[in-house]
């Protein structure tokens, strides 16, 4: 509920030009993101968006495999950006000290100030999302989001790659609001699929990556064992594990790769799936279905408006299921161990 005023709080931040700079990363020509959890997959979302409107390559790692993989960089145009809602993941933190041993350029994302990611990190960016209690991430998430959306449209606007306005950041929490306000749906669906043993969310670039953060959430908070695949990936094997009434939501905010989406959510059909959409209102969606539709965005701020209700759909179903959203089984707030 909360999300609305920190996007704000973010937004304003970063309503002046010259503080936007900050955000420019047009010096680099290659950008590793480095995470854990939700942590990673908001890097995921940042990377399209990077590639998308500021043209550099971007990839993500699981902090945990990061220190494994081989390192061939050009040290002066390559930057780790490190995030952690507490600043003290252990694998990350362990991610950032290599990176620094290579002499690579390091950037922290964080909440805390005093954390060990924000000291060490050679420049900072705070999320300034305050107190998150829940252990399954939602407002923290969704700031670390606005913030690499914010530095890949400062990025763009100052390669000349993009020229969009600012109020495009401006009008999100009203919209946020919008979103969070559509509980009935959120309630309706969730009274479909909590007696549901699996599900998946299907989508394709950018909506890929909001589904694996949707399907995190849907497991985390109600045990539902929960699968995010690359749309055009099921037929290569998962679609075996299609059956009769299993929950498949399709994510679309990508108006390019809608039929494609749709056709691969149309295989599922055919096997016998419920399937539910999550779309973009002004994306024109020939099947009638279950749908949920967020205000109309540009990419550049779509995820941050479609997580939202995955979010709320998550809490819905594991409130059916009578389930401890807060605290769930096995999770802790901030993994310090590796």
């Amino acid at each position: 509920m909360e999300e609305p005023i920190v996007i704000k709080r973010l937004v304003d931040k970063y309503k002046d030009d010259d503080k936007r700079k900050e955000l420019d990363l047009s010096k680099y020509k290659e950008i590793d993101i480095v995470g854990c959890g939700s942590a990673k997959y908001a890097g995921m979302v940042g990377a399209s968006l990077l590639e998308e409107f500021a043209e550099i390559k971007t990839t993500v790692y699981s902090a945990s495999e990061y220190r494994y993989k081989k390192k061939i960089y050009n040290i002066d145009k390559t930057l780790v950006i490190l995030i952690s809602q507490s600043g003290e993941t252990a694998d990350t933190i362990a991610a950032l000290r290599e990176a620094k041993e290579l002499k690579l350029d390091t950037l922290g994302i964080v909440n805390n100030p005093d954390s060990t990611i924000a000291r060490e990190s050679d420049k900072t960016i705070l999320i300034e999302a305050g107190v998150e209690v829940a252990v399954a991430t939602t407002k923290a998430y969704l700031a670390q989001v606005c913030i690499l959306s914010l530095m890949a449209y400062e990025t763009g606007i100052s390669k000349h790659i993009i020229d969009l306005s600012y109020r495009e950041f401006i009008n999100l929490p009203t919209k946020i609001k919008e979103v969070i306000e559509k509980k009935d749906i959120f309630r309706k669906i969730a009274k479909v699929i909590y007696q549901n043993d699996k599900c998946f969310f299907i989508g394709r670039g950018i909506d890929y990556a909001i589904c694996m953060e949707g399907s995190l959430k849907l497991k985390e908070v109600s045990y539902i064992h929960c699968e995010a695949y690359e749309a055009g990936e099921l037929k290569h094997g998962t679609i075996s594990l299609i059956e009769e009434n299993i929950p498949v939501f399709a994510i679309i905010t990508d108006n390019r790769l809608k039929d494609k989406t749709i056709s691969n959510l149309k295989e599922t059909l055919a096997r016998g799936a419920k399937g539910f959409i999550v779309t973009s209102k002004g994306i024109d969606i020939d099947i009638e279905l279950d749908t949920i539709t967020v205000p109309k965005s540009s990419l550049l701020t779509s995820a941050m408006l479609i997580t939202p209700a995955l979010q709320l759909m998550a809490y819905y179903t594991a409130k059916s299921k009578k389930c401890d959203i807060d605290k769930p089984r096995n999770l802790a707030k901030s993994v310090t161990v590796e």
